[in-house]
Parts: structure tokens; C-alpha cells; sequence
């Protein structure tokens, strides 16, 4: 009986325990692993200049980062919506708040991105008190910028004293690595933080670096073989007594090569002339381009396009055209574009969660007590809403508070594309008995029912008078009340 294992099958398991625990016990620094990276340093610069790869990797990052971004509160109570609105409020000075999210979506592709926090303290007037009033101002501390650090300008160093990894940073200003002592101030996103990324993160930049340079070496290909096919192979018979002007030579070997030297520097300035001179006595003939060639060319580069756009967005429609298909199989890749994204939305949520909004809790927290009281931390939320029907919208709505469930008037406005009124402001009030009328929307009319004639009344028997109807039995009621029948 033979074994399930093959005996030399261990072999990876060792070789991977021993590569890991050289890279990190035995140097004194840790390395980024991307093999992409380690092959050529600027691989992801050479990607961003490929028309196809760049669109489809901005594309991708720009649904990640989305347009809007809201503060979700812990639970429902006053307090804790009191201090969501406060933080709202604070995320909303940020200067580029939108690019700065589309920056740390690059640890998609990198494995990792950074981005320093800055900001200062302000005495500016924040949230809503819990009961709605106005607040006073206060000394909030305020971010201003997120500023793009590059990944590159961070490291992994091992004290061999305390046997503990620590981060190191690069000083542009005193170009040496320091400690990194306020991580803190750093939003720092990891994508696939795996143990073997040794803390550097995964991106696709590997997936896509092998594709990349066998494009360009295609591209090159291409490039040549247009100008060859284009101009076509020009076969020359020459008489090997005389040259290309005419002069008469020897007949020997040298003599033969020294008239083809001849005729392919003729040949040359000629046709850069669009003209072709040659004495009688010499053949020439012209073969156009082999079309085979030219064609595989350009399925190669066909092939390398569509796995480049599918390892980036799950799917090649959003971006090629490809060659069509059914409506079904549109959903299907779109849905898969989209199942990638929204991962991507709740994993840079986390860290903005965690690195940005953790800050700001933590140097306003005595403000925050101050002006609403007992609260907790919230989180954010990333969001891309697709553009909704009004009307279908108000009929989602009106079945909503029809049914008891409760609302925010904000995002009943939002969902429907009109503006919240302001106190002060002139509003036009539906009808008392629609459930929107509270927020301004008339009524939707009802289909009414058709009216029914009244039952007739049974008339005499055989004896002549009406006796006692026969009543039908509970299963036939039932089926006359599913039915509408009175």
C-alpha cells in the first residue's frame, strides 16, 4: 500500500520554516519580500504608464475610495449620535480627504500604503448637543491634511537586545533610517497581511509584473514587425560583375559580398526616397508581410490586456469591450467587480477607522464628554450609492413608515435627491393621512377596489316559502376571503 504523503513531500514545509526564520533572527532588518519589487524597483511606475493597466487600476481605486463617507454612531442612544455628529463634523475639514483615500487604496496593488495625519487645535463649534441646541465652541484638535507616504520609506528592524521588530522611517531631511516614534500620527493599511509578507502586506503587484514585461517585450515585437510587414522583404539577384552603379568588378567572393555591401546602402537611401534604380540585369522582387505573424502578435497582446483587467477588477467589463454577450453574464461580472470593491471599502473603513478616527476620539475625548456627555467611540463607513429613481425611492419610503419602521429624515431626503429644509425655510406639506407627510411628500394615490354587486337573495322553494339558506363550509370561506369575496 503506498503512502498518502510521498516521503520528500516535507521538504516545502522546511524550506519555508527555515526562510522565515533567517529573514527575521538572523538580519538585523527585515525586507519587503515583493518579488516585484526585489526585480525592479519601479515596476509599479512602469504599470501606471500601460493605458489599459493604469484605467483599470485608478478605476478600481476610485470605487474604493467612493464618494462618501459617513460617521456611523455605536448605538442609538442621544449621547453616542451626539458624538457621531461631532466626529462628522471634525472629518470634514480635512483637505482632500476623497484623494486621500484613493492613495491608500494603492495597498491593493503595493500590499501596504501610509499616510501621515496632520492637523492643529482650533476653537470652532462642533456637533449638536444631544437635545439639538447649539453648542458653544471649544478647543477641538482638528485634522487638516493626510499626507501620502511612501511605502518604500518604511522598514522592519530587529533589536537583537529585547528580540523585538520595530518600524523605521526614513529622514528625508537628515537621509538616514530612524526610529519610527509616533505611529500614531500614521493611517497605515496593509493588504493581505499574511505571515509570509513579513508585516509588508501582498498586493497584486506581483500578479501583474510578469504580464507587464512580457507586454512590453510584445510590444516591441510588434513595433518591429509593423515596420517589417509594412514595408515588406525586398530579394535583390545581383550580377556579380557589376556593382550598384554600374562599375564593373571581379568575379570572386569578395568581389560578390562588396556588391551586396553596396546594394544594401543603395538599397537603403532609395527607399527612404520611395524610389528604386538598379541596372537591367539585376532582379529585385518585393513579398509583403506574413499575416500570421501579425495576428498572433496581436492575440498575445489581446491575452495579456484581459488578465491584466481581470486580476485587477474580477472582470474584464468594465473596462474592454471584449466581444459582447448576454445581459446575464454583464450581472455576473459586475456583481464580482462589485464583491471586490465593497471588501475593499470595509478594509480601508477599518483602518481609517482605527488609525484616523482613533485620534481624533482620543484628543477630543475630554471635549467630546464635555458637550454630550457618556459616549462611544463610532465608526466610519464607506458607501458608493447607485443614482436611484425618485419615484421608486418615495414608494420604498411610504411602504417603510406604512409599515412602523422608523426612519432618518436625512437620508429619506438623500435617497430621493432633495435637499433637507433648514429651520426658516418656506416648505409645501402633503396630506395629513400619507405616512410621508411629516417630511413633505403628498400621498400616493391607492388603487381602489372594484365595486362588488350585493349578493341576491335565494328565492322559494318547491313548498313556497324561503327556508334556511345552505352556508358554505370555513374551507370555502377561506378560500372566498383569499379571493376578496365578502
Amino acid at each position: 500500500m503506498s503512502q498518502v504523503f510521498p516521503q520528500g513531500s516535507q521538504s516545502a514545509y522546511t524550506r519555508y520554516v527555515n526562510a522565515l526564520s533567517d529573514a527575521i533572527k538572523n538580519r538585523d532588518w527585515v525586507y519587503d519580500p515583493s518579488f516585484a519589487l526585489q526585480s525592479d524597483r519601479q515596476i509599479y511606475e512602469k504599470i501606471l504608464r500601460d493605458p489599459v493597466a493604469a484605467h483599470a487600476i485608478r478605476f478600481r481605486k476610485h470605487l474604493v475610495a467612493a464618494a462618501e463617507v459617513r460617521v456611523v454612531s455605536a448605538s442609538e442612544r442621544p449621547e453616542d449620535e451626539a458624538a457621531a455628529k461631532i466626529c462628522e463634523d471634525l472629518l470634514r475639514k480635512i483637505s482632500g480627504f476623497t484623494d486621500a483615500r484613493i492613495c491608500l487604496a494603492n495597498a491593493i496593488f503595493q500590499g501596504s500604503s501610509y499616510a501621515r495625519i496632520t492637523g492643529s487645535r482650533k476653537n470652532i463649534i462642533a456637533g449638536t448637543l444631544p437635545g439639538g441646541d447649539d453648542p458653544v465652541p471649544l478647543n477641538w484638535w482638528v485634522p487638516e491634511r493626510l499626507q501620502d507616504v511612501d511605502r518604500r520609506r518604511f522598514r522592519l528592524e530587529r533589536d537583537p537586545k529585547t528580540k523585538t521588530m520595530h518600524w523605521q522611517l526614513w529622514s528625508v531631511e537628515r537621509r538616514d533610517w530612524e526610529p519610527l516614534t509616533h505611529p500614531e500620527w500614521f493611517i497605515r493599511s496593509v493588504y493581505e497581511a499574511v505571515e509570509s509578507s513579513l508585516g509588508y502586506g501582498r498586493g497584486l503587484l506581483d500578479t501583474l509584473y510578469y504580464f507587464q514585461s512580457t507586454k512590453a517585450r510584445s510590444l516591441q515585437d510588434l513595433t518591429s514587425a509593423g515596420e517589417r510587414f509594412g514595408q515588406g522583404l525586398i530579394t535583390i539577384a545581383i550580377d556579380n560583375l557589376r556593382a550598384a552603379d554600374g562599375r564593373p568588378v571581379g568575379g570572386d567572393l569578395n568581389s560578390t559580398s562588396k556588391i551586396a555591401a553596396d546594394w544594401q546602402r543603395e538599397l537603403g537611401k532609395q527607399r527612404s526616397r520611395h524610389v528604386l534604380v538598379h541596372d537591367s540585369r539585376d532582379e529585385l522582387k518585393t513579398y509583403n508581410g506574413i499575416g500570421e505573424g501579425w495576428q498572433l502578435l496581436q492575440w498575445i497582446l489581446g491575452y495579456l490586456d484581459n488578465a491584466q483587467v481581470t486580476a485587477i477588477l474580477g472582470s474584464t467589463l468594465p473596462t474592454l469591450e471584449g466581444d459582447g454577450g448576454s445581459r446575464a453574464l454583464g450581472e455576473v461580472q459586475e456583481n464580482s467587480t462589485e464583491a471586490l470593491v465593497q471588501a475593499d471599502r470595509a478594509r480601508l473603513a477599518d483602518d481609517l477607522t482605527r488609525d484616523l478616527l482613533g485620534l481624533i476620539w482620543r484628543l477630543n475625548r475630554d471635549q467630546i464628554m464635555a458637550q454630550v456627555g457618556p459616549a462611544q467611540m463610532p465608526t466610519l463607513k464607506i458607501d458608493q450609492r447607485k443614482r436611484e429613481d425618485p419615484k421608486e425611492a418615495a414608494d420604498l419610503i411610504a411602504v417603510l413608515l406604512g409599515a412602523g419602521v422608523k426612519l432618518r429624515a436625512r437620508e429619506v431626503y438623500e435617497k430621493v435627491g432633495f435637499t433637507m429644509p433648514l429651520p426658516g425655510d418656506d416648505v409645501i406639506e402633503g396630506g395629513a393621512a400619507s405616512p410621508l407627510a411629516g417630511l413633505g411628500f403628498a400621498a400616493p394615490e391607492l388603487e381602489q377596489p372594484p365595486e362588488q354587486a350585493p349578493p341576491e337573495l335565494p328565492g322559494p322553494n318547491a313548498n313556497g316559502d324561503y327556508g334556511m339558506p345552505t352556508l358554505p363550509s370555513p374551507f370555502e370561506l377561506m378560500a372566498n376571503l383569499g379571493r376578496g369575496v365578502a
